[in-house]
């Protein structure tokens, strides 16, 4: 029988294989190759973890190789045919690789070894993440701004930025939804927990592209809004006890409001 680490080995050949052919694509047909790559991803997974896990493995295990696996297609993409093509889909690969490698150690953690593996897949999960929203910008016509040397960039359509916003919101649900799941039992309340990275992601990602910050900067302060939220919602609930649920999604409603506020008066 074939090793863990060999099986890993080979998903992220396979992985980053895909990732090249596919980073040629364009429009529709790039989101749709992102899909079944994370897709494929996620599937390969499985079949490493089910071994560890018959009684059958969470989905939210999948989430990290999924993402991980799309953002090394949009990573691709973005550097185009180059040499920067060659970094970012070794990058893509490693994160996948290390994604699938952790899961698998946090199938049977022993001690104090939880505590120090979900920490982790929380560093982990920041850098899947930018590679998320890095592709993200990339796959979306004009969603990374260019430097002020080469001109301004002109603000995105609607129908753009919504693409862009959602696309981004998604990413942190999935990785977001993986962490709650670390301490949360009931799915509505992790589901709820990955909501409010979604909500407050989206609205980060419209400000940031509104600011135009040139190139890598966004997604990179995208991550760091990532981190910061997941930060927030690890922290033990008597230090977040005056915050209500009600408040919190109070709170990024108005944020939301005044960003789309935002970029409308940009134009």
């Amino acid at each position: 029988m074939r090793s863990d680490r060999g099986r890993t080995v080979e998903l992220v050949l396979l992985t980053t294989g895909a990732a090249a052919v596919g980073m040629l694509l364009d429009g529709p047909a790039l989101w749709l190759a992102g899909l079944a790559l994370g897709a494929l991803a996620a599937f390969g997974a499985f079949a490493i973890l089910v071994e560890h896990e018959p009684r059958g493995v969470p989905i939210e295990q999948l989430t990290p190789p999924a993402v991980a696996a799309m953002g090394t297609l949009g990573l691709a993409h973005l550097a185009g045919v180059s040499l920067l093509a060659i970094p970012a889909l070794v990058l893509g690969g490693a994160l996948v690789g290390a994604s699938v490698s952790l899961e698998r150690r946090l199938l049977a953690p022993v001690g104090e070894e939880l505590e120090r593996r979900r920490n982790m897949l929380q560093q982990l999960a920041i850098l899947v993440a930018f590679a998320g929203f890095s592709g993200v910008a990339g796959a979306v016509p004009g969603g990374l701004a260019e430097p002020a040397g080469l001109g301004a960039s002109p603000p995105l359509d609607e129908r753009l930025l919504v693409l862009l916003v959602v696309a981004d919101a998604l990413v942190a649900f999935l990785l977001g939804y993986r962490l709650a799941a670390l301490r949360m039992v009931r799915v509505g309340d992790a589901a709820f927990a990955a909501g409010t990275f979604a909500v407050v992601v989206g609205v980060a990602a419209a400000v940031l592209r509104a600011l135009a910050l040139p190139r890598l900067v966004g997604p990179a302060v995208l991550a760091a809004v990532f981190a910061l939220w997941a930060a927030y919602r690890a922290a033990p609930g008597s230090e977040r006890r005056s915050f209500s649920w009600l408040w919190e999604y109070g709170i990024l409603s108005l944020a939301a409001a005044l960003a789309v506020a935002w970029n409308l008066l940009l134009r």
